[in-house]
Order: structure tokens, then sequence, then C-alpha cells
């Protein structure tokens, strides 16, 4: 009966309607995020962690014994990462207060240099492009939020040990059931895909992440641990991950050497984002995803804009599962 009245609508009313009913959705998303990005850290969480428990299991192990060591593990780790990145707080508040000054007193030079290359520009201009105070600010005030994601993140581990535990009553229900076995199927192809893609963009986010570190290291630049820090992370944003990781050390370089070396810091970055995601990661992943570049930067920008930065960094698996379920359900729709 629905259906019918909807059907019998004119073809713009029906494009109305689903704009509407699309951006009521997308508002609910938006609205919601804080919850949402904690669901879906702890399920794609639970995608990655579940093989090795199963493994565990099948060894004898207790399902909610291994569940709770691995999870004892990843809580480690991050409490580690984050009080090591903390400590540099202070010090990088110090550092954003002398930035802006620091880098003007810099852009002098450069505009000099550009002048006698025949590029005639005022500081004024290129500042318009850089706000160099502003990017270590953001810096800055995002780790200042690192003590209260601590509670954040326990949030997320107490739904990962629930959902790791109740999975195989999960699995084991969709398997069974004729009416759900496409859709099943499409998840179980699409979750290892997705187990594959998270691995590789984990080791070549540790490579990258050590890269940067020790380069850093090498030049004796402050916050090399957090330059790395940030690479790792961004460094499963697609396409634009790696370029954004690299503005705050770019800044950095420019402010304490002279515009040569910040210019071979940006050709450093530029040539590791190459490797990583040109050579690297093809290699590893082969065509297990099959989505084109402008498909993963549309992804990202949408996935950014509507769930933050965990919609950024889950951009790629959330839109190739929608594209297994869609096709799961078009198949079934068929038949």
């Amino acid at each position: 009966m629905n259906q019918n009245w909807v059907k019998s609508m004119a073809p713009i009313a029906q494009g109305i309607m689903l704009l509407a009913s699309l951006t009521l959705v997308l508002i609910g998303l938006h609205l919601a995020a804080p919850l949402i990005n904690q669901v879906l850290l702890a399920l794609f969480l639970a995608a990655m962690l579940d093989p090795p428990i199963s493994r565990l299991a099948r060894r004898g192990i207790p399902r909610i014994i291994s569940s709770l060591l691995l999870i004892a593990i990843l809580l480690l780790a991050i409490v580690i990462i984050a009080m090591s990145v903390s400590a540099s707080a202070p010090h990088l508040i110090q550092f954003s207060r002398l930035t802006q000054s620091l880098f003007i007193d810099k852009l002098h030079t450069l505009v000099e240099l550009l002048g006698q290359m025949g590029i005639v520009l005022t500081v004024d201009e290129l500042l318009n492009f850089v706000d160099a105070g502003g990017v270590v600010r953001v810096v800055t005030a995002q780790l200042s939020l690192i003590p209260g994601m601590l509670s954040w993140w326990l949030m997320v581990f107490l739904m990962l040990l629930f959902m790791l535990y109740e999975l195989p009553l999960l699995n084991h229900f969709l398997r069974g059931s004729e009416r759900h076995s496409k859709l099943y199927q499409a998840l179980e192809e699409g979750v290892q895909s997705i187990i594959i893609y998270a691995r590789m963009k984990t080791l070549t986010g540790l490579l990258g992440g050590a890269i940067v570190w020790a380069a850093a290291a090498l030049l004796g630049l402050k916050f090399a641990f957090l330059w790395a820090v940030l690479m790792f992370i961004f460094n499963y944003v697609p396409v634009l991950g790696s370029f954004l990781a690299a503005i705050p050390p770019v800044i950095q370089t420019f402010i304490v050497f002279d515009a040569q070396i910040s210019l071979l810091s940006v050709v450093f970055f530029v040539f590791l984002n190459l490797f990583l995601s040109s050579v690297l990661e093809p290699l590893m992943l082969g065509r297990q995803l099959n989505l084109s570049l402008t498909v993963q930067l549309l992804a990202f920008l949408f996935w950014q804009a509507v769930l933050g930065l965990t919609g950024a960094v889950l951009a790629i698996p959330l839109t190739f599962l929608l594209k297994k379920i869609w096709q799961a359900v078009s198949q079934r729709d068929e038949e």
C-alpha cells in the first residue's frame, strides 16, 4: 500500500522525498557521531581481532580470556603512546606562541629569495596561504583532549569485549538463515578484504611513522615521536592522509632551518607518500577493494563531514562494506 502510494507520485516528487529522507538520515548520523564513532571503531577492531581469537579458541584458550588479553595489550599500547605524546604538550604550547613571529621572519627571507628569481610576492600574501601558528595550535588543542580520549577508548574496548564474545553467535545465525545467506556471504567477503586492507595500512603506517621519526631525529627536530604518531594515524586517511600529516613537521623544519632544507623535507614527504601509496600498498593489497582514487577521495570527504576524524579513518572500509551490501541486496531483489 505504502509502496504503491510512493510509486504513484511524480518522479520529481519521488526524488524530493528521497533527498529529504537522506538529509534526515545524514543529520541524524552527524548528531549521533560521538556514539556511532565508538560503535564503528569497536566493530572494526572486532573484525580485525576475531581471526586470532578464533585461532586461540581452537587451541583450547577460552574466547573471553583471549579477548581480554588482546584488549589489555591494545589499551596498554594506547596509554603508553598517549602519555608519551602528552609529555610533549607543554613544549609544543611554548613553541606555538613563538611560531607566528618566527614564521614571519622566515617568510621575509623567502620573499627575498623569490624576488631574486623574478617572483614578486609579499609576506602578507604568503600568510594568506599558510597560518603556521594556527596549524600548531590545532595540534596543541588535540593534545589537550588526550586525557578525555582515554575514557572514550575505555568505552570502545568495553563494547569490543562484548562484540568479540558474541560474534560467533551472530555468525551462526546469519550462516544458518537461508534468507540472509547472500548478505552473510557479501559481509564475509567484505570483512576479509577489509582485514587485508587494515593490516596493510597498519604495516605501511608503522613503516612511514618509523621513517618520519628517524628523519626528524636525524635533523634534530623536537616532537619527532609526535610527528611519527601523526604519520601513523593519518596513513589510514585515504589519498590525502600522508600529506596532511606532513604539514606540521614541514612548518617546523621551515622555522628551524632555511628554505632549502624545508623544500627538501617537502620532497621527502612527497616521495614517502608516493612510495607507500603507489608502490608498497598496491603490492600488498592488489585489487582487493577495487575502489578508484576518485571514489576514495569522495568517500573521505563524505564520511569526514558526517562523522569527523573517525569517519575519515574508516572511510574506505565503510564505503566498501556498503558497496558489498548493496550488491548483495540488488542480486536478491533480481532473483
